[in-house]
C-alpha cells in the first residue's frame, strides 16, 4: 500500500438484514429458529477506491445510492461484512446533524467530548477553544445545552471542531446546506485553507455546483455500486443524465430512454434520445469549435439540429460555462417546427452575444429539448463544452468578477426633499 493514499478502500460490503417484524428478529436469534427470517439489503456492494493525500473527493449519487454508509464505515462508526479499508492519520468527521453530540450537555462540553473522541488532550483542546468558539459564533449558547440549539447552531459548532482540530481526513455529509450563506462562506474558505494545507477531504452533496467548484475527483455511487469515477464534471454530468432518464421515464412512461450519445466535434459527453440530435455547431468566424475573442467582442455561434415531427415544442437552450463547468449565463430559444412531408425536420440557428468576460477559458453547452421552458422540458440532446473559447482582457476592462454587467456610475442624483 501506497503512502501517498490517505484512503485505500478494497471490495468493501456491507450487507443488513431486513426483518418483517420484531417477532421475525427474535426468532431468528434462537438457536433453534429454523428457517431464515430475514432480507438481505446489500448497501454497498464491492466498492474499492483510492483518496491521494490532500486530495479532495466528492462523492454524489441518489439518496439510499450507500453515500452515508460508505462515509460511516470509514469513519468506522459502522463495521463492514467485507472488504477492507485503511484510512492513514486523524479522522475528523461531519456526519449526521448533532452527531457525537449529547443534547445534555453543553457546547462547551461538547467541544471537549469530541476533542477526546478525536484523541485530543485536554491541554490540546484547551489551546483550541477560543478558536473553535470564534469559528463557531454563537455566543452565549456556548454554555447552554445543545438540545436547545437551532440546527444552524449545532451544524456551526460541529464544523468548528472538525475543522479547527486539524485532521488529517476531514469528512463531510452534506451538513453545510444547513448553515446560513455568510457561515458556508466561511467554512468554504476554510475548507480551501485545509486542503492547501494537505488535509484530504471526502465531501458529499446534492450540490453539483459546489462538487465542481471544490473538489478534484468524483466518485458516483448507484445502488450501492460504484458506478464511475472521474472528474466532477464528468461525474456531474452522468448523474445528471441519469436523473433526466428517470425524469422522462416518469413523464412519458419510459418509452424513449435517455443515453449516452456520439459527440458532435469534441464535446465532453453527450446524452440524449433517438427524437432528434444536434448535427453540428461552430463559431461562425473561424467555422470550427473554438475561437478567442477580445473583451467585448461579439461571439456568434451557428448550429444546426435535427429533430422527429413528433416534438411538437422543441427549443434549444445555450449556456456559457467557465472553465469548471459552472453556469455563468445563457438563454433559451423556441423553434418552429418546418412543414414537411417527411418524418423528420431540421433548423439551423444562429446565436449572440458580446464577451464581456473576465479573461480565461469558456465553454458552450448546447441543449435540444421539447417543451415550454428549461425546468419543464423534456430533454432530446445535450452536447456538454460543445464550443470552447477564449477571451483576451480589453484595454479598458475594469470590473470584478467573470461577467461585466455594465454597472455604472449615477451622476444623475434626484432632487433633495424640502
Amino acid at each position: 500500500m501506497s503512502s501517498d493514499m490517505a484512503i485505500e478502500v478494497t471490495a468493501l460490503n456491507k450487507c443488513y438484514r431486513v426483518f418483517d417484524t420484531p417477532q421475525d428478529r427474535f426468532m431468528q436469534m434462537l438457536p433453534f429458529g429454523g428457517q431464515r427470517r430475514f432480507r438481505e439489503f446489500w448497501a454497498l456492494k464491492d466498492v474499492s477506491f483510492e483518496v491521494i493525500r490532500g486530495d479532495a473527493v466528492g462523492i454524489i449519487g441518489r439518496n439510499g445510492s450507500g453515500k452515508s454508509t460508505l462515509l460511516q464505515l470509514i469513519c468506522g462508526t459502522l463495521n463492514a461484512t467485507s472488504g477492507e479499508i485503511v484510512a492513514r492519520g486523524k479522522v475528523a468527521a461531519l456526519l449526521e446533524l448533532g452527531s457525537g453530540f449529547n443534547p445534555e450537555f453543553t457546547g462547551r462540553e461538547n467541544v471537549y467530548l469530541n476533542g477526546a473522541l478525536l484523541g485530543m488532550s485536554r491541554a490540546d483542546m484547551d489551546a483550541r477553544f477560543d478558536e473553535i468558539a470564534s469559528f463557531a459564533n454563537i455566543g452565549e449558547f456556548m454554555d447552554q445545552p445543545t438540545k436547545t440549539y437551532s440546527s444552524g447552531m449545532l451544524v456551526r459548532l460541529a464544523f468548528s471542531v472538525s475543522v479547527c482540530v486539524e485532521p488529517d481526513i476531514l469528512i463531510i455529509d452534506e451538513a453545510l446546506a444547513v448553515g446560513d450563506a455568510s457561515f458556508q462562506f466561511k467554512c468554504l474558505a476554510r475548507l480551501e485553507a485545509l486542503a492547501q494545507q494537505g488535509t484530504t477531504l471526502l465531501f458529499v452533496s446534492h450540490d453539483m455546483s459546489m462538487v465542481k467548484r471544490f473538489c478534484k475527483k468524483a466518485l458516483y455511487l448507484s445502488e450501492g455500486k460504484l458506478k464511475a469515477s472521474g472528474s466532477p464534471e464528468e461525474m456531474a454530468e452522468m448523474y445528471l443524465l441519469d436523473m433526466r432518464d428517470e425524469q422522462r421515464q416518469w413523464a412519458s412512461g419510459g418509452a424513449i430512454p435517455v443515453a449516452l450519445k456520439k459527440s458532435v466535434n469534441d464535446a465532453r459527453i453527450a446524452f440524449g434520445t433517438t427524437e432528434g440530435e444536434i448535427t453540428a455547431a461552430c463559431f461562425t468566424n473561424t467555422g470550427s469549435h473554438y475561437s478567442s475573442f477580445v473583451f467585448g467582442e461579439m461571439v456568434e455561434v451557428e448550429i444546426s439540429c435535427r429533430l422527429h415531427q413528433s416534438i411538437h415544442l422543441p427549443n434549444v437552450s445555450l449556456t456559457v460555462q467557465e472553465a469548471r463547468l459552472l453556469v455563468v449565463g445563457g438563454k433559451n430559444f423556441q423553434i418552429t417546427p418546418a412543414q414537411t412531408d417527411s418524418e423528420w425536420f431540421s433548423s439551423k440557428l444562429s446565436f449572440r452575444f458580446p464577451a464581456k468576460l473576465a479573461p480565461g477559458r469558456y465553454h458552450i453547452t448546447l441543449k435540444l429539448m421539447n417543451g415550454h421552458s428549461e425546468e419543464t422540458s423534456l430533454l432530446i440532446d445535450k452536447q456538454v463544452g460543445l464550443l470552447s473559447f477564449d477571451t483576451v482582457a480589453g484595454r479598458d476592462q475594469s470590473f470584478l468578477g467573470i461577467v461585466d454587467l455594465g454597472i455604472e456610475l449615477n451622476t444623475k442624483l434626484p432632487p433633495s426633499g424640502d
